[in-house]
């Protein structure tokens, strides 16, 4: 039995996050998830929270729900329109009667970090606001958690502006706190997740799949091939599913160590994820970054692992 990380995911449930979560389950031979802790961003708190659990829950399993920042430290919320206007587009999953966790999630960073003892680890897919007010309110958990991994960022270019990813805009200042905090992180930004455009032959293989996990996939699929003509919006993609494949398939992605910080401000450059390529700062490389991604291997490690349906673990 491979030793299971120990890790929180933290969501910003839209689209893409949703089949993250369905990825995340059906790995959790290799992750031993905590708890989701769920952020503003793709939606509103109120809509990121409830859509978490609700797949949580329609896919079968407990896993606790801990409510984050409804708002970005200083910036307004800005809404990703892509995903509809519940998150997760027209699909509609049955409403699930479990309860969210007592305290925020800032907190249940906090508590679990403390728990694993340095082991634990973050996967996170949306804003960055809940991982910097954990650290804000407790400097103490920087030594207590062994990597972050997020979607976000950029070496090349934005899709929100010029410059600047979605995630990482929503929250620079966040993004920020956590970049600089010296915690070991890997970034997998624009320059992977923009890559593996959807398959048709991928489509027609989840459509295949008769069950939850195969079934839900395939809903939010058929939701991204429509939207782009019916509400506008990003190319059929896999971003936060790219992001968790960076921890549990590390070899399909081929990384590169710069020094990088983020601008917070700017009018053109607010949430642009700087790299110093020329070492002009002369310092330490403190993000692990993810500069290529084997894109076939990828969707056929996607396949194969939502065909496991959380019985065969062990393909």
């Amino acid at each position: 039995m491979v030793n299971q990380i120990p890790i929180i995911i933290d969501v910003d449930t839209g689209t893409d996050d949703a089949i993250c979560i369905t990825a995340a389950l059906l790995n959790n031979d290799l992750l031993d998830i905590k708890a989701f802790t769920s952020v503003c961003g793709n939606a509103p708190i109120e809509k990121t929270s409830r859509n978490t659990l609700n797949v949580i829950d329609y896919l079968g399993f407990d896993y606790p729900v801990a409510v984050g920042a409804d708002k970005p430290l200083k910036h307004e919320l800005t809404l990703a329109i892509s995903h509809g206007d519940s998150g997760l587009g027209d699909v509609v999953l049955p409403n699930s009667a479990k309860s969210f966790m007592k305290h925020p999630a800032h907190t249940i960073i906090y508590e679990q970090a403390c728990a694993a003892n340095g082991n634990l680890q973050i996967l996170a897919v949306g804003p960055l606001t809940n991982i910097a007010l954990a650290i804000e309110k407790h400097p103490d958990i920087i030594p207590l958690i062994k990597k972050i991994t997020i979607m976000g960022g950029g070496l090349y270019g934005g899709n929100m502006t010029m410059t600047s990813e979605f995630n990482i805009y929503n929250d620079p200042d966040a993004a920020k706190i956590v970049f600089d905090s010296g915690i070991d992180l890997t970034m997998v930004g624009l320059d992977v997740t923009l890559k593996p455009k959807l398959p048709i032959w991928v489509v027609e293989k989840v459509n295949e799949i008769d069950t939850p996990f195969g079934k839900l996939v395939s809903m939010i699929f058929d939701f991204m091939q429509r939207r782009k003509v019916e509400i506008g919006g990003d190319d059929p993609n896999l971003h936060d599913v790219i992001a968790l494949a960076a921890i549990v398939k590390p070899d399909l992605f081929t990384f590169k160590d710069f020094f990088m910080t983020v601008e917070t401000q700017g009018t053109i450059t607010r949430g642009m994820t700087i790299a110093d390529f020329n070492n002009v700062e002369a310092k330490a490389p403190n993000v692990h970054a993810a500069i290529d991604i084997n894109i076939d291997l990828f969707w056929d490690w996607f396949v194969k692992n939502l065909k496991k349906g959380g019985v065969n673990n062990d393909e």
